[in-house]
């Protein structure tokens, strides 16, 4: 795969070196910035017509022009300017900057600034690119669009969240996601839903309609962030919403529907290929057992009797026995048939005059599964209005309301899900009779596949409303003061169903779990800002002050036993468990930020934001979080200026975060609670007190270079170092004490990584070219855990292989190395072989050099965190027409595919299994990798967590393409415009991973158990087709 992306970087990197070509034209001449210095790449068009060409390298140019006609020059930073052809032949021209240009507005914590003279890494999503994007979510819309920021979507059912590391991680019980803000207000987005049914947590950004969006900023290095202090450990996304504008009321329709399917599918076993597996398994494991070793006993034999044979023992009867397939193809029957739907359609109108402007939006949003029983809906409102009732004071609002219903069943990350069952459930039934009613579950304790999807449910609702209101007031022309208020109330419910004749309801004669939680998540800033200049200098300063409070209230019951029918009244349930949680959390902040720039080359910005919690006990509430920065551009020194290095800015920071989400709210403080002794209940301190907790702090430092070749291509680099200490986790304690466990400041962990952004303006004419390229390299190592009685650091185990130890990525695989198959008897361990294992069976590799294969010989075996991710997107136009194409890659990074030790050839030989386990090792089939089908001891010896399951996670995809045509004006005219498009995403993947998608993640966000494949639903195919009506 390595090679494959080499190949493909030369390619484009070759694409970036392309230049506009000239030939012999009536008038030539040459163009030049306003020190005289020639202008590669100029644009130079015939007015009104389709001729034009570019100046070359050394900014000569010629184009064939009539006299009268009038040539129109343009240049990326500079003004567009006009000449008329007279009876010369000859035309120089001296283009002038221009500032607007220069000073490309960049939202940044608590206000704007130009590009030119940030010190900071800052990246922006460039609007241009993904607005004609077909998607529903910012998350979906990131992928791919900014450098250090890797987005996955964790599985391919409806509604499913996103996993969003800037990079990489900082935190080991805390969370790694980014805080998001959204016209200047942080929002809650803390994890709802289950990621234990229907598979991952909802995606807490599906609340913000990306077609609201104008903006999006991540503020990438401490500096940047440090404004945010505690809550900018993880980076920030700025979301700016769309605003009106004054003139008249404007109106644009987006709309698009289209079909969905999933990129991969399990295929499994025939009934026939199921039998012989399983029965080889018997007599390879039980060879001194007469029956099994003759085929007198084995596990088909009532499929086999009601196929019309008679004799198992009878080799020709078998062998045509093995060679049916009857019954469903359970995978198969829970998928959909036909066209799966997703479809959009969006309306907002906007306008206003001088005093007032408003923008209004509605969405309806639909998503069908490809699993029966899935379904997305969502529909939201947007109002946002400003008001200027003078010169001086400006007032804006906002409101977004959002109502989500997800309907989802028990499907991926569960063995008892209808996902798991349609693989492992043994073959050879139907799922309906002849009269339509489900059919029992043929063997083991798993349920109808197709009854567990339809029966095995959850519906969610979720209703979000974002209210926030601002003012800013000009004192003079250095001073205005700032405010905004906000609250973030979000109301989840969700009922989830066992079915009684499901095998996680058939116990308690179905099972009813409901919840209910209501977050109300108040924000609130003042800030006073000065701007003033000093002669070369100019000087600008903020102070502020932010308050948060968070409030939830969240009610659990859970009820079985229903006497009048499954999803009957409650009332008629036994009550099995009713909690109510209630808990809040304050955070109070000062912060102040002051910058200042010389000659509009030197760049100097200090900032320090203080935060105090309610969490921390008495003298570490408050945390202090510093950050410095600088750029020098290079370009503005006449010393400097050439002909290909048109532009020039180096960049340093160095910067402190803090982060407070590796605890709870209580967890520096005593607690008590109820108590059972000897029957008699009492209270008692049910958690040991930690008054010196304290926030854990990341140290980042960043050095950056961003520069401008020809004019034409843009390039930024950044190389940074995260290191994070006082880490939050817990220490185990002596059963002496009467705890378990008790949290402490312990944990150190550091990040390494470059950045590279590439984009080039190939092309700029009327027919456009842009390229980009962007790569991230990121490493991780935990370097300082917990530490036990002797001294020694105390590993942390997760998932299902996963270890976070020092010296260790976090989260990296831990189990056993395997070194092929066992092929005679003679080279497997005496101690190995007195456990039953033969040949066929996997060879592991004895690490300590005892004899014998024991935990012992566990080692470090992969890594989840991937090496390198990027994309590369191209964007063509010509005339009406335009094309955008956008692949996305992650390389050097590892899955344990845990689908394989239940569905592979190691799993039970009572599960059905993936039709390449079909290939396994017999005395007469020793050249394959697919080990020896077995039960029993030799079963568990195979399936243990080792490299076997590991694979390589490299990937290559095609993550969306969109091809459309707007109308040309003199169908239009200028009252409306009209673009159509066709689009695609996730059409292309190429990757060595068997599973079925290398992109998805069994624990979601989880920070220690990344990398995981466990009945996953992978991400889907989808084609639509759409338009966009402005008027």
């Amino acid at each position: 795969m390595i090679v494959k992306f080499t190949k493909l970087s030369l390619v484009l990197l070759f694409t970036l070196s392309l230049s506009a070509f000239s030939q012999q034209k009536t008038v030539s001449g040459k163009v030049v910035d306003n020190i005289g210095a020639p202008l590669p790449g100029v644009s130079v068009l015939v007015k009104g017509t389709n001729t034009g060409t570019q100046t070359d390298f050394d900014g000569n140019y010629s184009i064939n022009v009539s006299q009268g006609q009038v040539l129109i020059f343009r240049y990326i930073g500079f003004k567009t300017q006009e000449i008329s052809i007279g009876e010369s032949n000859t035309v120089n021209l001296r283009l002038e900057e221009d500032t607007q240009a220069l000073s490309e507005v960049v939202v940044i914590g608590f206000g704007e600034k130009s590009r030119k003279s940030l010190t900071t890494s800052v990246s922006s999503a460039k609007m241009e690119d993904i607005k004609g994007i077909a998607t529903s979510t910012v998350t979906g819309a990131l992928q791919g669009s900014v450098t250090g920021l890797q987005v996955n979507q964790n599985s391919g059912t409806p509604g499913a969240g996103f996993s969003v590391r800037v990079r990489g991680s900082s935190s080991i019980a805390g969370s790694n996601e980014p805080l998001y803000v959204v016209d200047g207000i942080p929002i809650f987005s803390g994890a709802i839903g289950d990621n234990g049914f229907g598979g991952q947590d909802n995606d807490v950004l599906s609340s913000i309609n990306f077609a609201d969006v104008s903006s999006i900023e991540v503020l990438k290095d401490a500096s940047a962030s440090a404004i945010y202090g505690s809550r900018g450990a993880n980076g920030v996304v700025l979301i700016t919403t769309k605003r009106g504008k004054s003139g008249k009321v404007s109106v644009e329709v987006n709309s698009y529907y289209g079909f969905q399917e999933e990129i991969d599918r399990y295929n499994i076993m025939t009934t026939g290929e199921y039998f012989r597996f399983a029965d080889t398994a018997l007599a390879g494991s039980f060879p001194t057992i007469p029956a099994f070793a003759s085929r007198g006993a084995f596990t088909g034999i009532n499929q086999f009797a009601a196929q019309g044979f008679t004799d198992p023992t009878d080799q020709a009867q078998l062998e045509a026995f093995y060679a049916l397939s009857f019954g469903d193809n359970f995978v198969n029957e829970i998928h959909k048939p036909g066209n799966i739907e997703v479809k959009q359609t969006d309306v907002s109108v906007s306008g206003g005059n001088e005093k007032a402007t408003f923008y209004a939006n509605f969405t309806d949003f639909k998503q069908e599964g490809v699993i029966y029983g899935q379904e997305f809906d969502r529909r939201s409102l947007r109002l946002n209005v400003d008001f200027k009732p003078t010169d001086k004071f400006n007032l804006d609002a906002g409101i977004s309301i959002t109502e989500a219903d997800n309907s989802r069943i028990n499907s991926d990350n569960n063995i008892f899900g209808a996902f798991a069952t349609s693989v492992l459930e043994t073959p050879g039934a139907t799922l309906r009779d002849e009269l339509g009613n489900f059919t029992p579950p043929t063997d083991f304790s798993f349920s109808n596949p197709l009854q567990n999807a339809l029966e095995d449910d959850s519906d969610e609702r979720t209703f979000r409303v974002l209210t926030n209101m601002g003012m800013r007031y000009f004192i003079n022309d250095h001073f205005n003061v700032y405010g905004r208020l906000s609250l973030d109330r979000l109301d989840f419910k969700s009922t989830r169903r066992f079915s009684p004749n499901s095998a996680q309801g058939l116990g308690a004669n179905g099972e009813i779990f409901k919840e209910i939680l209501l977050v109300n998540n108040w924000n609130g800033l003042g800030t006073i800002n000065y701007r003033q200049k000093f002669g070369e200098f100019d000087v600008t300063a903020l102070a502020g002050f932010s308050f948060e409070g968070v409030n939830t209230d969240q009610t659990e019951v859970d009820r079985q036993n229903f006497p009048f029918g499954f999803k009957s009244v409650l009332n008629g349930a036994t009550v099995i468990q009713g909690d109510n949680f209630i808990t809040e959390n304050k955070l109070f902040s000062y912060f102040g930020r002051a910058g200042v720039s010389y000659k509009d080359k030197l760049f100097f910005e200090g900032t320090l934001r203080a935060d105090a919690s309610s969490r921390f006990g008495n003298g570490n509430q408050t945390g202090y979080f510093p950050a410095v920065s600088g750029a020098y551009v290079l370009s503005e020194d006449s010393w400097f200026k050439n002909n290909i290095v048109t532009s020039m800015k180096t960049r340093v920071s160095w910067g402190q975060t803090g982060n407070q989400s590796g605890i709870g709210n209580f967890d520096s403080f005593f607690l008590t609670g109820s108590v059972d002794f000897a029957g008699t209940p009492g209270n008692a301190i049910v958690q040991l007190a930690n008054p010196d907790l304290k926030w854990e702090t990341t140290t980042q430092t960043d050095f950056g270079v961003d520069l401008t070749l020809f004019g034409k291509i843009d390039i930024t680099y950044d190389y940074y170092r995260k290191d994070t200490e006082d880490l939050l986790l817990n220490r185990p304690l002596r059963n002496s004490s009467g705890f378990t466990t008790i949290t402490e400041n312990v944990g150190e962990m550091e990040n390494r990584g470059h950045e590279l952004s590439i984009n080039a303006r190939i092309f700029e004419g009327q027919f456009k070219w842009n390229s980009q390229f962007q790569i991230s390299w990121n490493s991780n190592e935990v370097t300082k855990l917990t530490r036990d009685a002797n001294g020694e650091f105390i590993p942390i185990d997760s998932g299902f292989a996963s270890r976070t130890a020092v010296g260790q990525a976090l989260g990296a695989f831990f189990g056993l190395k395997a070194d092929g198959l066992y092929q005679t008897l003679d080279e497997i361990p005496a101690a190995v072989q007195a456990r039953g294992i033969r040949p066929g069976d996997i060879k592991f590799i004895d690490i300590n050099g005892d004899g014998n294969i024991t935990a012992d010989d566990r080692t470090f075996i992969g890594n989840p965190n991937p090496g390198a991710i990027g994309n590369f997107r191209n964007s063509f136009s010509w005339k009406g027409f335009d094309l955008s194409a956008n692949f996305q890659f992650e390389i050097q990074k590892d899955i344990f595919n845990a689908t394989r030790q239940f569905a592979g050839a190691t799993g039970s030989a009572g599960f059905n299994k993936f039709k390449s386990e079909t290939n396994f090792w017999t005395p007469t089939n020793t050249n394959t990798n697919v080990p020896a089908p077995r039960f029993g001891s030799a079963q568990s010896f195979n399936n243990q967590d080792s490299d076997f399951f590991v694979e390589e996670g490299d990937y290559l995809r095609l993550k969306e393409i969109v091809i459309g045509y707007t109308l040309p004006k003199d169908w239009t005219g200028d009252k409306y415009s009209l673009r159509v498009y066709v689009g695609g995403d996730n059409l292309y993947t190429e990757t060595d991973y068997s599973g079925l998608d290398p992109e998805i993640n069994t624990f979601g966000s989880a920070n220690v158990s990344r990398g995981t494949d466990f009945f996953t639903q992978g991400l889907n195919k989808t084609v639509k087709i759409g338009f966009n009506l402005k008027f």
